[in-house]
């Protein structure tokens, strides 16, 4: 049970409070994006690792309801799940990843996806 409080209050809480942090100054501004990295797991659970899907699920879940708050408020709000290890010379190097953070971010209001599945 506390390795599961313990992915809750990484993966969700943490997501959420960050999030919280700069969801004011982007409303006043009238635009913004937020993106998260969840991780494949909360595609495709596992056993050994359930304690962690549980909280790479929830996260993503709090990335999708935040795209459908935010969006009016013309803040893009996304979540790339990575499922992979991120290691470099890998097609999950740090810089391909980083390549769709920056497409993400760039897309035009109208357009934002809410999600990229990086496979």
């Amino acid at each position: 049970m506390s390795q599961l409080t313990a992915d809750l209050q990484v993966n969700i809480v943490g997501a959420l409070v960050s999030a919280q942090c700069v969801i004011s100054d982007m409303k006043a501004a009238q635009r913004g994006t937020i993106l998260f990295t969840g991780g494949g797991l909360a595609l495709e659970p596992e056993s050994n690792y359930s304690s962690l899907a549980v909280g790479k699920a929830g996260m993503r879940s709090l990335a999708l309801s935040l795209h459908k708050e935010l969006t009016p408020f013309h803040i893009h709000v996304a979540t790339v799940t990575i499922c992979g290890l991120v290691k470099e010379g890998t097609r999950f190097s740090p810089d391909k990843i980083a390549e769709v953070f920056f497409q993400l971010h760039r897309q035009p209001q109208g357009k934002w996806d809410r999600e990229f599945v990086y496979q």
